[in-house]
């Protein structure tokens, strides 16, 4: 269905206006609309990309929201925008927000440069400068790679919000095919804080069956992280029973109780705890690939069929699967989780199709998407994926990695052992 379109980027943030059908009516409602960020001279509307908020254009567009909201509601959420930035605050409109990711970031770098230097002469230097940073760190990533990175501060709904169009991403079912969708289907596990980042199109089929047999190696793989963390779950804050001992939050503080306590030193202990689970590693790089498969772009999805044929067969013998680098890295510390998604947007069969980095709190995974219909490379390979690795610039230049083998299809025992060290005094 043609409509008239116009989109506003802002620091850390992006939102359209779609106005349709297109027709006299909306056409008259999308220019008075444009004339709330523009100048009439010579009856020709000039409309600035550059805008900066006053209070005369909160008016304008409280005004414009108020006459024409009854009959097209998508305006409310404009004028909360706008109201929500602040006086003199940058901001951008654009006919489109940038798919590219390198197009992208060059206008989110603009924005902020607008907004710390103003429309200065010092502006184009400055901006210069900025991107000039961003090149060293990340070098010509950006120029391979699309990243998607799902807003989790606010409702995320991943795929159709109605469920009469879902198909479900794993199997394919629709509605009329017996799916049924009626649970809420949370792109990354509740377990590990997720409230916001929903995926829409999952089946309950699916979902459960994730849930019940994948999920729950991630989940336990961080129990003792998701305890000091207090993360909290669909039941609350977790309490973690082991044969020894327990784990739990009690007023905003973790509680470590274990019957085996070894003291170091006078500052020192450790906390040896024995668990009652046990799990797979193969299925926690399952896990893992699927939350990238809950949260990457419909549109990629076919591409990995394979990858979800994989996440949804019982492992009958061990494959060679590319390792995972584990890190535990202070800068970008959420506690909530985070998962980012880089799609290779060039033929180049050196670099995996798709690689994603899932965080919580100081907790990083940087893992491939195994089994794409994309990459003829085997990135189990040492050669190959130091290839991989070696792109990945601003993992590369961060020491500490640890890299993981997660072929295993045997269950392992889970035991833990806390270090806990008293803080020297300031």
């Amino acid at each position: 269905m043609e409509s008239y379109n116009i989109c506003f980027m802002t620091e850390g943030d992006g939102f359209g206006i779609n106005l349709q059908p297109a027709n006299e009516e909306t056409r008259t409602v999308y220019l008075e609309l444009l004339a709330c960020f523009g100048d009439i001279k010579d009856n020709t509307l000039k409309v600035s990309s550059e805008q900066k908020v006053t209070e005369d254009l909160k008016q304008k567009v409280s005004d414009f929201v108020v006459k024409y909201a009854s009959s097209h509601p998508i305006l409310n959420r404009l004028k909360s925008k706008i109201e929500n930035l602040s006086t003199n605050e940058y901001f951008l409109v654009l006919p489109s927000i940038p798919t590219d990711t390198s197009e992208k970031l060059k206008l989110e770098t603009y924005i902020s440069t607008l907004n710390e230097f103003g429309n200065t002469e010092e502006l184009q230097s400055n901006f210069e400068e900025k991107m000039r940073i961003l090149d060293e760190f990340s070098g010509d990533l950006t120029s391979k790679y699309n990243l998607n990175i799902p807003r989790n501060d606010r409702r995320t709904i991943i795929g159709n919000a109605k469920k009469e169009s879902r198909c479900c991403r794993f199997c394919n079912k629709t509605l009329n095919e017996g799916a049924t969708f009626r649970k809420v289907a949370h792109a990354i596990p509740e377990g590990l804080g997720n409230k916001n980042i929903i995926l829409g199109d999952e089946c309950d089929d699916c979902n459960e069956f994730f849930g019940n047999d994948i999920e729950p190696s991630l989940i336990e793989h961080l129990d003792i992280y998701r305890v000091f963390l207090g993360v909290k779950g669909k039941s609350g804050t977790p309490k973690i029973k082991y044969k020894n001992g327990h784990m739990q939050v009690e007023n905003n503080m973790p509680i470590v109780a274990s019957q085996n306590i070894d003291r170091v030193s006078d500052k020192e202990i450790k906390v040896h705890l024995d668990s009652t689970k046990r799990f797979t590693p193969a299925k926690l790089y399952k896990a893992l690939c699927k939350i990238t498969l809950s949260t990457i772009d419909e549109e990629h999805v076919a591409d990995l069929k394979q990858t979800i044929t994989w996440m949804k067969t019982d492992d009958q013998k061990e494959l060679c699967l590319p390792n995972v680098a584990v890190n535990v890295v202070h800068i970008g510390f959420s506690k909530v989780p985070q998962i980012a998604n880089y799609v290779r947007k060039i033929d180049d069969s050196d670099i995996p199709h798709v690689v994603s980095e899932f965080r919580l709190g100081s907790f990083v995974y940087v893992y491939i998407i195994p089994f794409s219909e994309k990459d003829n490379v085997d990135f189990s390979n040492d050669e190959n994926y130091q290839k991989f690795w070696n792109t990945f610039k601003h993992y590369s230049l961060v020491s500490g990695w640890r890299f993981d083998c997660l072929n295993s299809i045997n269950e392992v025992s889970i035991n833990e052992t806390i270090r806990l060290v008293e803080a020297e005094k300031a």
